[in-house]
């Protein structure tokens, strides 16, 4: 009888790249799978994909996921595929299920537009949508997305289905259509002291009521996959929605307890914090107000709160703009530049530049490669500093911190996040976000009898190191 290793494949639907971890039943990671997420950019600043592209991504990771773990283990069975992802991006379905629009990137501008009428329209609307869904009343909301979707030309109608990205690939992988909170919470849709639909904000942007799924929480069995979509090795494995990709990489890096931080320092420098139960309106108008949103975790009874800065963008254009994007020369930098105690007159860099995503560097005459990198390091640690003095008069101070992400590899920006954020400490986990879609996928075939904090503390104790496939 052929033996069998068992394996859990946790699925990271990225905006640049798509990951996919394998796990086994005993906390080792065998190796990460990638491909590029294939966006179209047009040269308006519109991105979008579609509904079956992303669904063949999926499946491609899932299999290529499954040979790296036959080619280290022999013969193996998936037990458990957790999907985490982008959360505002999502799949208009039609009354059948089918596909009916294309899929926005969640940066994609369309709906400002939208917004703006909606805003004219009702004045007090921008501040009762903060109160109740926790979000900015902007164009990244999947709300200002179907608007401009019904705006132009596709029909969403009495039985019309929205879901998120991850949710979408589990329910086309054989599960059901569910709402993760987590995701859910990211569409303007929600009322965050119900968790249920918010009537309101559906009647003010024209919107089928039943448009969103019946709840089920991160890491619960959503169905099992297809017998004629699995690869070899596959079949019947428990499915479930991992959920936003922020607090799934949260869990992954270890942030599990109540008032804890972490950081994600990747393209993005983004700040996820933990806070016990539900804000109420007044603080989630704080919160917006600072600069923040609040939604919900994928820790159960736990509030989310995310901000971000352009941290991991600017670091890189610093760094190539001054040569040394080579693996030789970030490491000379790095070491040069933690010998860098007061930055020279007049060394200023920032992103400060007129389109948000511009990097703007002064020079004066006793600049050099190293004083501008600390320079960098610096100016992306302030931003992070200056958004957590902002919401702390909202919600207190954090009680622990955790740094994770490519970018803490580098001993100058981990001295810079130390700097500005307290009772800090950095994991050793390498992609956060797919270990955090792995032990999803573990938790999912578990009893249930454990808490998921109690789970991931315990399987989070012993980790290897990963192998990257592209």
């Amino acid at each position: 009888m052929t033996s069998f290793s068992e394996v859990f494949i946790g699925l990271d639907l990225g905006t640049t790249t798509s990951k996919a971890l394998v796990r086994t039943g005993d906390h080792r990671d065998i190796g990460i799978v990638e491909a590029p997420t294939p966006w179209h950019k047009y040269p308006d600043g519109r991105t979008e994909t579609s509904a079956e592209i992303l669904l063949n991504l999926a499946r491609q990771l899932i299999s290529r996921a499954i040979s790296t773990a036959e080619s280290a283990l022999g013969p193996v069975r998936a037990r458990g595929i957790a999907v985490a992802g982008l959360a505002e991006s999502g799949v208009l379905l039609d009354a059948a299920g089918r596909p009916a629009a294309p899929v926005l990137a969640w940066f994609d501008p369309r709906g400002h537009q939208q917004v703006d009428r909606l805003s004219a329209a009702d004045p007090g609307f921008a501040g009762l949508f903060a109160a109740k869904t926790g979000l900015p009343w902007d164009c990244q909301a999947s709300i200002a997305k179907l608007m401009w979707l019904q705006d132009n030309g596709w029909l969403i109608g009495p039985g019309a289905r929205w879901l998120s990205v991850p949710e979408w690939i589990v329910h086309e992988l054989g599960g059901d259509q569910v709402r993760e909170p987590s995701l859910a919470s990211r569409t303007g849709l929600i009322d965050q002291n119900t968790s249920d639909g918010w009537l309101d904000g559906f009647t003010a942007a024209g919107l089928p009521a039943g448009l969103l799924p019946p709840e089920l929480a991160a890491g619960h069995c959503a169905g099992r996959l297809s017998a004629d979509l699995a690869p070899t090795g596959s079949a019947r494995a428990v499915l479930t929605v991992a959920g936003h990709d922020h607090p799934v990489a949260a869990l992954g890096g270890g942030a599990v307890g109540p008032d804890e931080l972490f950081n994600s320092s990747g393209t993005a420098d983004v700040v996820a914090r933990s806070i016990p139960g539900r804000l109420d309106d007044r603080q989630r108008r704080a919160v917006v107000g600072s600069g923040w949103s609040a939604g919900s975790h994928i820790l159960p009874d736990t509030t989310l709160i995310l901000a971000g800065v352009r941290g991991g963008l600017l670091l890189r254009r610093v760094l190539t703009s001054l040569g040394a994007d080579s693996p030789e020369g970030r490491a000379a930098l790095d070491r040069a530049s933690l010998a860098v105690d007061a930055l020279p007159p007049g060394l200023e860099v920032s992103g400060a530049g007129p389109t948000g995503n511009d990097v703007v560097i002064r020079l004066g005459d006793d600049a050099t490669p190293a004083t501008i990198w600390a320079a960098a390091t610096r100016y992306t640690a302030a931003e992070i500093r200056t958004l957590l003095a902002n919401i702390e008069r909202v919600v207190g101070p954090h009680r622990r911190g955790v740094a994770s992400g490519g970018w803490t590899r580098m001993s100058s920006v981990r001295a810079a996040k130390a700097s500005a954020i307290d009772h800090l400490s950095f994991s050793p986990v390498t992609q956060p976000g797919v270990t955090g879609a792995a032990l999803l996928a573990m938790y999912a075939v578990s009893d249930g009898s454990t808490a998921l904090a109690d789970f991931v503390v315990q399987a989070c104790r012993d980790t290897d190191p990963i192998t990257v496939h592209r």
